[in-house]
């Protein structure tokens, strides 16, 4: 039995002075060491405890993927206290939420407009009963924009108006060195890191919230220590790894990656941000990441659409590649020896388009892996081609992140794989995927009834989630619980399938298949602004979405992807209406969580007429289109 602490006590054990960490500051790759790591979050610890953070406080954390967040979580840890992860997209009354249930004291924040949206904006009795906010990203704090409302004052000045302390992290890592210069400071740190037990809280992880509010998922020391052992064991990875982190670490698959480190060692390389993943991959070589399935989709998406705009030649150098890469792998999955002439072919596709494909991703990357939503079996057959493993995993907030995976020993697309070691499944009668695990969590933060509900007396974890175990032994995942669609026939559809494979057109963003107790499925479409917007500047027509979203033109390109689409459903499954809407789904608009994940009655709500005017008229022997 182990907790966080301790995995981190034995990499220093190791050698403190190898890579730990390595940010892109100035145009530069810069690392920090493990050595260098410990220092700075024992500081931070040091002064947080002298804050007035408790064993068992709550601290939060607002702020997007970096290096400071992880140094900013040890430190949480070291001062005995629980981290609370807090998207920085959410609003200011979201936020409010998550500081007021969860009871934190002390606030991490990325910059000064999170600082000011935390100052301003939240209210002012949640901030009152904060004992200190730490900006990451600014050199002052008289720096810091006001709000409109205070514009006489500047955002310090109004934080010491509701008594709260606030700092930038240098100076806060400034006080916690010199306070651990006293060696009875420095003895009372070292008694809360051993103070530390395995099923002390660890860190309360808020669900996204897709469907009312959001509930603090309580996970200890010995879930993560569970959790990431078992994927140490099922991924083989070890400390000559380098991985490319680019997930929210709000999200329990970025934060449990990288809580992974403190296992095997290795180093963990922070993405500039999401947008810049790929070409930061390219710069400093991975050897595996982590992702959501919409990277893998916007990648092909770019990859198929760039073939066409190449000509004729170079599209059919292309689909003859990619076709020997499909070949080559289903061989190579299948454990069988490829034939000289295969061999080949192989070397000359790999040579002349599947490399320059992979190579975009860096020159080691051994694997990738794939969670947080369904990833359509073509899309990872299609990485399975240029060279690229994708390992698609699943799991909840609630099992501290992955239940299944497929391994890279044992792959099947369009499964989820088996349980990782440790792991039980089990499905219900009514279909419904059932998990058993040291993953599971404590339970949810002040709310024994929605425990209860959610896990069973023999520890069962009711998922939500539909599926069905294999003849391989692997979990295929059909669809959310309450998302099924029956159709006015009694036809039970699983929308997630065809709104994945109606993704993969390069000139959709998003789509919602709707249809439940209707004659026939719809969807509502959004525009991939990038790609429709570059067609639109090379045709003459305004780039601006919503005229687009009425061009016959642009509705006729998404025809045929819907048509191709069709064509591999059954008959009950087709799409045979769909309109496009004037603008994407956002977060901001409330119709996506922070992960990216569409919330359905949101949406629902925001286009009923939409909707409805599908079914104007319409029955189930209607043509494709409106």
């Amino acid at each position: 039995m182990t907790t966080i602490l301790d995995l981190f006590a034995s990499q220093l054990s190791m050698g403190g002075h190898r890579s730990a960490l390595r940010s892109k500051r100035a145009g530069r790759w810069t690392t920090t060491t493990w050595d260098e790591w410990n220092r700075k979050s024992r500081a931070v610890a040091a002064a947080l405890i002298q804050a007035g953070v408790n064993p068992g406080d709550r601290v939060a954390i607002l702020s997007n993927t970096r290096e400071e967040w992880v140094v900013a979580d040890m430190a949480v840890l070291m001062a005995g206290a629980v981290s609370v992860p807090i998207y920085p997209t959410l609003t200011a009354e979201e936020t409010a939420f998550i500081l007021e249930n969860s009871g934190a004291v002390a606030v991490f924040v990325e910059n000064p407009q999170h600082f000011e949206k935390l100052t301003t904006r939240v209210a002012s009795s949640v901030v009152a009963r904060l004992r200190c906010i730490v900006v990451f990203d600014c050199q002052s704090l008289r720096d810091i924009p006001h709000h409109e409302a205070q514009r006489s004052l500047t955002c310090f000045e109004v934080a010491q108006l509701v008594e709260t302390p606030s700092s930038v992290l240098a100076d806060f890592v400034s006080t916690g060195e010199t306070l651990l210069d006293d060696a009875t400071n420095a003895a009372a740190l070292d008694d809360r890191i051993k103070a530390c037990k395995p099923d002390a809280l660890a860190s309360i992880v808020y669900t996204a919230g897709a469907v009312g509010r959001p509930k603090g998922v309580m996970l200890t020391h010995d879930n993560f220590c569970f959790e990431i052992r078992s994927a140490r064991e099922t991924l083989e990875v070890s400390g000559r790894d380098e991985q490319l982190v680019f997930l929210p670490l709000a999200h329990i698959m970025g934060k449990v990656l990288y809580v992974m480190h403190l296992e095997i060692g290795g180093t963990i390389t922070f993405a500039e941000n999401m947008l810049r993943a790929i070409d930061n991959a390219a710069e400093v070589n991975p050897t595996f990441f982590g992702s959501v399935p919409r990277v893998f989709e916007k990648f092909y998406a770019v990859a198929e659409k760039k073939a066409k705009e190449e000509g004729r030649v170079k599209e059919r150098l292309y689909r003859w590649a990619i076709d020997v890469g499909h070949r080559m792998a289903r061989v190579r999955r299948k454990g069988q020896t490829p034939s000289l002439p295969l061999l080949a072919e192989h070397r000359y596709a790999d040579r002349l388009v599947l490399s320059k494909l992979r190579d975009r991703f860096g020159t080691r990357l051994r694997f990738a892996i794939s969670g947080g939503a369904p990833l359509a079996a073509e899309l990872g057959e299609w990485f399975d081609a240029i060279g690229i493993t994708v390992l698609e995993g699943y799991g909840l907030t609630e099992t501290t992140g992955s239940s299944n995976i497929n391994r890279p020993y044992r792959l099947k697309y369009g499964t989820v794989g088996p349980p990782l070691n440790g792991v039980e499944n089990k499905i219900a009668a009514d279909g419904e995927i059932l998990l058993r695990g040291a993953n599971v969590m404590k339970g949810y933060w002040l709310d024994d009834d929605a425990t209860e509900e959610v896990v069973d007396d023999d520890g069962w974890l009711h998922s939500g989630d539909i599926g069905f175990v294999d003849a391989d032994g692997m979990l295929k995942i059909t669809d959310r619980k309450k998302d099924l669609i029956i159709t006015a026939a009694g036809k039970n559809i699983a929308p997630q399938n065809i709104e994945n494979l109606l993704r993969q057109s390069p000139w959709v963003s998003h789509c919602i298949v709707v249809g439940d107790k209707r004659k026939f499925l719809g969807a509502l479409v959004t525009l991939n602004e990038k790609t429709v917007g570059r067609w639109a500047a090379e045709n003459g027509r305004p780039v601006d979405v919503d005229v687009l979203s009425r061009d016959p033109e642009v509705r006729a390109m998404i025809q045929v992807d819907v048509d191709s689409v069709n064509h591999r459903l059954a008959r009950f499954e087709t799409i045979k209406r769909f309109a496009i809407l004037p603008k994407d789904f956002s977060v901001a608009g409330g119709e996506l969580t922070p992960t990216g994940k569409v919330k359905r009655n949101v949406i629902a709500k925001h286009y009923a007429d939409a909707i409805d005017k599908l079914y104007e008229n319409g029955s189930d022997n209607d043509s494709m289109s409106d």
